[in-house]
């Protein structure tokens, strides 16, 4: 027996339906609707105009996270629309929200951490704040080296306090043409101020520079004014923290519009033996491995770091059980020679008995941390540096 039309109609909606959840451009479901409606068939093409009508409000409806922070504004969705630079319809920002937000954040200093944590509970207690006064501190500016943690820590706090994220990085929004950047800044921070989220501005120096840099033209300076301006007017409405890998850069007016200055120093040795466990994972280096590590590595960035970790866990994976700990190092830290210090990598080039005996003198291990080590027992060891 043949289908109905009813039927075939039904099972018509029901794949527009399918599309629209799967996030199809719903403009191509409406042209199904015109081509309905060029068949004679009205009442059909406004029922799939109805559906996309009734998707859409549903998507509008649901934010890209839960909220803990309470602001003014429209929720950001998936469906918002992100400005465009006017030349290059290249979109200014990245809306980043839910489980695209990172679960941990960095690995700081138990009193940075502790800052941090301070900030959070601001915001989580608002409306005690704000009874007595005071208002949570609105903006922050994170610098330090690269690969410290700064976009992590950002993107981590967006998610402890709720908010997606609006990711801009400034070194795109700068254009050739004469006055685009000045207008591309203020879509972008017009667009935050519409929604409930924290605007990230990541390589903040790329615009935020000094403006009596003599090098600079005039257009850099009525650049740098917009975005004061722009900042001014965000302090009243919104989150902000601004990214820099170079704060020597910053204008002393940008300086002023932050409430907050967070440096997020390259780790210690403690917080290095930390993020050396933390990428290890599932794999799990002994405590002397990961010390002698992080020893190895001082004055290194915790992105670093990540990189020689997943050196070694390939490693670990491809060459199995063969290797010890100690040659192990030797084969993966010959292709992170940048990230080594230079008597690092010196050392372990040395045969294995010296280089048992050089650790005991660079790193004042023991010979039962380096049994650990180099896969034998302390009594070789023993032997081997006497």
């Amino acid at each position: 027996m043949k289908p109905s039309k009813l039927h075939l109609f039904g099972t018509f909606v029901q794949l527009c339906e399918f599309a629209l959840d799967k996030a199809a451009d719903p403009e191509l479901v409406l042209q199904a609707a015109d081509e309905l409606e060029k068949a004679g068939d009205a009442d059909g093409g406004q029922a799939i105009r109805d559906l996309v009508s009734e998707t859409l409000s549903a998507k509008k409806a649901k934010p890209v996270s839960n909220r803990v922070v309470h602001l003014l504004g429209e929720e950001l969705t998936r469906s918002s629309r992100i400005p465009v630079d006017r030349e290059t319809s290249a979109p200014l920002a990245s809306i980043i929200g839910g489980k695209s937000l990172p679960t941990e954040g960095p690995i700081l200093p138990p009193r940075l951490a502790g800052g941090i944590e301070s900030w959070i509970v601001e915001w989580r207690r608002a409306a005690e704040l704000m009874e007595v006064g005071i208002e949570p501190a609105r903006s922050c500016v994170l610098f330090g080296e690269p690969g410290t943690g700064k976009t992590q820590l950002a993107l981590w706090l967006a998610g402890q306090l709720g908010l997606p994220v609006i990711l801009a990085r400034l070194d795109g929004l700068m254009s050739s043409f004469l006055g685009t950047t000045s207008r591309n800044i203020g879509n972008l921070f017009d667009f935050a101020n519409r929604h409930r989220a924290l605007l990230v501005l990541d390589e903040f120096d790329a615009i935020a520079k000094l403006r009596d840099d003599p090098n600079e033209v005039g257009e850099i300076k009525r650049v740098v004014n917009t975005l004061l301006q722009k900042l001014d007017e965000r302090a009243e409405r919104g989150l902000t923290i601004g990214i820099t890998n170079h704060p020597q850069l910053l204008d002393p007016a940008v300086w002023r519009r932050f409430e907050l200055q967070v440096e997020l120093p390259k780790p210690e040795l403690d917080a290095r033996i930390e993020i050396i466990g933390r990428y290890a994972e599932p794999l799990e280096f002994s405590r002397s491995q990961a010390k002698l590590l992080a020893a190895i590595l001082e004055g290194v960035s915790g992105a670093e770091i990540q990189d020689v970790v997943k050196s070694l866990k390939k490693s670990w994976i491809l060459d199995g059980a063969k290797l010890s700990f100690a040659e192990r190092l030797q084969t993966v830290m010959g292709i992170h020679a940048a990230r080594v210090p230079g008597d690092a990598i010196g050392i372990l080039n040395l045969p294995l008995r010296e280089l048992a005996r050089a650790f005991i003198e660079h790193y004042a291990f023991n010979t039962v941390e380096l049994g650990e080590v180099f896969g034998v027992n302390r009594t070789t060891i023993s032997r081997w540096v006497a």
